[in-house]
């Protein structure tokens, strides 16, 4: 009896404490995961968003931006008071001209720029093609519309047909002239791409302030959908952009502009999410309008974009958030698109938190199990184990918020082979795939321009702040895959890759852009002749024969252009602009070249 009172004695406390540890252990474990999964969440949901505005905005800025090349903008006295009339072109030449300017620096395919003026003259071009346009001419008085067949400007015009159309009927010429002020079309169905499309329009005022006529650029949908079916999301996820009113844009799942009725699309009924074919996207746009009903101040009703700015339009402030639905808790992101011709987009990305974040869940409760076990051979041991686990989760969270902010990727030292270390590999692994190209090895252009902001945003002094990059371009590489095959120029690309790395400096990167295409970062130099005297160095080691996996030799060679910053540009799309042209002037005509004239 006494042996059996003893054990009661020590063996009910200790299993009180052991119950109250492994509840704590549990709270912490779940707190922590909890936290992780949140950051993640919100980290990816904001990847998603930021690659959908930047598709939004490129589209929006190269519609006003091409119309700004045909009727600028007027521009303000050093008073700011008065505006400098910048004159519309009074000869159809020199209004053509500027029209195949417009199409040449914005070359969408399918892109249609226009002029319809009042006294029925009217001027269109669309690429309909890599190196094709269509172009319609009516002069002035006249009521049928001849179209050509061109390869660009100054060109041979081929004759195809004449048309009866007349644009000064169209919506988005009557808004405009009725608003007279920059204006978007509603959504359509163009006859020529079958896509749907939106006109965004610009009256023409002349010097007697009276409305001579409409520039339009068409802004096709295609491209937006196209990126939203490409987004990696579970089989419930979707993304989505609608206008305001809830009428739909497009969406990754495949639903449209436009309403399906018994299998076969209706052109004249928008398809609103309110009565969408999917009912998880019905449930996300309901919580988004709930949330925007209740927060108006994410959504304020005056225009905050002037349309005449060089930049894109700025979008509203991100909105990230769980919800509770049918479905169980969402995590949504929204972002509202707007300007001041009128265009208000809502950008939704919706994604079920169970079917997400399941594994990492089910990862957390193993580890919870795994302490339990271990707590129930020794409190002691069981109490360290503990701490070690917090220790190496909460590295996993930190390791979570870095991704993504340009930050290098610090090493997390979790050498583990229970489920946490699978989490910490896994972790890794998508970090890995995330910063670096698959076949090269060498870091991605996302992750160079993350990192190359991340340097500019944390240096000392940022206006003292200096780098190069050189746009490396391989000039015999179609010809290896011609001759060789595709596996023996994947050969090409690794050993391109690694004389690359072996021929730069420590400090420099080098990053694959595309294809035969690859990026060199080179931080501090501040000058052409040390850029170039790299870049000739690569050439050089560009140059030598690669062992081809036959036996053969081939040389491959490359041509090379480069950008200073800031003297070529303020930003690293700029400066890749202009590296890529300085590069084909070298494929064209040969060198090495920085210089801004040629």
């Amino acid at each position: 009896m006494k042996r059996t009172s003893l054990q009661r004695l020590f063996i009910l406390p200790f299993a009180a404490l052991l119950l109250c540890l492994a509840v704590s252990v549990g709270w912490l474990l779940y707190q922590t995961g909890q936290e992780a999964t949140d950051a993640l969440s919100q980290k990816v949901l904001a990847d998603m968003m930021g690659g959908i505005n930047s598709v939004i905005n490129r589209q929006l800025f190269d519609a006003g931006a091409a119309l700004r090349v045909v009727a600028p903008d007027q521009i303000a006295d050093a008073a700011n008071k008065t505006p400098t009339p910048i004159p519309f072109p009074a000869s159809v030449s020199r209004l053509e001209e500027r029209m195949w300017i417009a199409s040449g620096l914005f070359p969408a395919v399918g892109g249609l720029i226009s002029f319809a003026g009042t006294d029925g003259h009217y001027v269109s071009i669309r690429k309909s093609a890599a190196n094709e346009f269509r172009v319609r001419l009516r002069g002035a008085g006249e009521t049928a519309v001849q179209m050509y067949r061109s390869r660009g400007p100054a060109s041979e015009m081929i004759f195809l047909e004449t048309e009866h159309y007349e644009p000064r009927e169209q919506s988005w010429y009557l808004n405009a002239v009725s608003q007279k002020k920059d204006i978007w079309s509603p959504v359509f169905i163009d006859a020529a791409s079958i896509e749907p499309v939106l006109m965004l329009a610009r009256p023409v005022v002349g010097a007697s302030q009276e409305v001579i006529g409409v520039v339009a650029r068409e802004l096709s949908l295609r491209p937006l959908r196209e990126y939203l079916q490409t987004l990696h999301m579970d089989r419930n996820g979707v993304a989505f952009v609608a206008e305001r009113d809830g009428d739909l844009l497009v969406a990754s799942n495949g639903e449209g502009a436009f309403a399906l009725r018994n299998g076969a699309q209706r052109l004249s009924i928008r398809n609103n999410l309110n009565h969408a074919a999917s009912p998880f996207m019905r449930q996300s746009w309901q919580l988004v309008q709930a949330y925007l009903q209740k927060h108006r101040e994410v959504a304020p009703v005056t225009d905050p974009v002037d349309t005449s700015a060089a930049s894109p339009p700025t979008p509203g402030k991100l909105i990230i958030g769980a919800f509770p639905s049918q479905y169980g808790q969402i995590e949504v992101a929204a972002q509202i698109h707007r300007d001041a011709a009128g265009l208000e987009w809502v950008a939704v990305v919706a994604l079920p938190r169970s079917d997400f974040w399941g594994a990492v869940n089910s990862s957390v409760y193993k580890s919870l199990y795994l302490g339990l076990l271990v707590i129930l051979l020794a409190l002691l041991v069981g109490y360290a184990i503990l701490r070690w686990v917090l220790r190496d989760i909460r590295k996993l969270t930190l390791a979570v918020r870095n991704i993504g902010s340009g930050r290098p990727f610090a090493k997390l030292n979790i050498n583990r082979k229970d489920e946490i270390g699978e989490l910490a590999k896994s972790f890794q692994e998508i970090e890995r795939h995330l910063r670096t190209d698959r076949l090269t090895s060498l870091l991605n252009r996302d992750t160079l321009i993350a990192q190359i902001e991340f340097r500019r945003r944390t240096d000392v002094d940022p206006s003292l702040f200096r780098f190069a990059v050189l746009f490396v371009d391989l000039d015999k590489f179609k010809q290896v895959n011609d001759h060789y095959g595709h596996d023996e120029g994947d050969r090409v690309l690794i050993e391109v890759g690694l004389r690359l790395q072996n021929a730069l400096r420590k400090e420099d990167e080098v990053a694959r852009f595309g294809g035969d295409e690859f990026i060199v970062y080179l931080p501090g130099v501040a000058d052409e002749e040390s850029a170039l005297a790299i870049a000739e160095k690569i050439y050089a080691v560009l140059n030598k024969p690669i062992l081809m996996g036959n036996g053969e030799h081939c040389q491959i060679g490359a041509s090379i252009g480069g950008a200073l910053y800031p003297a070529d540009g303020l930003d690293l799309e700029t400066l890749l602009k202009v590296a890529d042209k300085r590069m084909y002037s070298v494929k064209k005509f040969g060198g090495l070249t920085f210089s801004s004239d040629e």
